[in-house]
């Protein structure tokens, strides 16, 4: 599918004058508008294709993983947290927030791990517990502790979890939205909202106290991130 490259976010890097359309990004895990379609990864932000065509050799080459997964669609989308790896180089790359939008950084440990923020929970028969996450995917476990809103660190690209970060108050934030967007923070206060509108949270950043909503905030650990989050 195509996308008028007017309409395309800013952090995707691409020209918008020159052309008419871009790659839309394939229906899946993250968002349109919250991702980055992998064609557009290669050629325009890691600089690996100059093209189409190579773009197209690359992929169909099974260069390109996503999350330890090999993936071949143009349009596949590239979003929060993800880890990409370049085979022929041997580089590895996570998905990140920043004051820009997502940006892409290098990774030289802990590639291996990703953070999965809990969007659901739903029970299912022979007490199994069903947990969605923000990039689509999902987990079945036994565990009951999880709520949505923490975050669970997972082994790639087994999706094993290893360790659980509860959304609480002195967590470290990474702030995935909003005009703080790309800033660590420490959760202060969480403000029960009735109704049906969502909680909403007081956040420490260097820049003083903020409120923001909790769609907005991604655990990575208690006094800092539990696992390496790229340089």
């Amino acid at each position: 599918m195509k996308l008028k490259r007017q309409l395309s976010p800013k952090f995707w890097r691409i020209e918008t004058k020159t052309k008419t359309f871009t790659t839309s990004p394939s229906a899946g895990s993250h968002p349109a508008f919250s991702s980055i379609p992998l064609r557009i990864v290669i050629r325009n932000i890691l600089g690996i294709a100059e093209n189409a065509s190579e773009t197209r050799t690359i992929l169909n080459g099974g260069k390109i993983q996503i999350d330890g997964v090999i993936r071949k669609d143009n349009g596949f989308p590239v979003g929060l947290m993800d880890v990409i790896h370049v085979a022929d180089a041997e580089k590895y790359y996570r998905v990140m927030p920043s004051n820009k939008g997502l940006v892409i950084k290098e990774m030289t440990k802990d590639y291996d791990k990703k953070m999965l923020k809990i969007k659901s929970k739903n029970i299912l028969r022979g007490n199994k517990i069903q947990l969605g996450f923000h990039d689509g995917t999902n987990i079945i476990t036994t565990k009951s502790d999880y709520k949505p809103n923490d975050v669970v660190v997972v082994k790639l690209p087994s999706k094993e979890i290893i360790s659980h970060i509860p959304l609480e108050k002195g967590v470290t934030l990474l702030v995935t939205g909003g005009k703080n967007m790309g800033k660590t923070a420490k959760l202060k206060e969480i403000e029960k909202i009735s109704g049906s509108r969502a909680d909403e949270l007081i956040i420490e950043t260097s820049d003083g106290d903020y409120k923001t909503q909790i769609k907005f905030v991604f655990p990575i650990g208690k006094e800092k991130s539990s696992i390496d989050l790229g340089e």
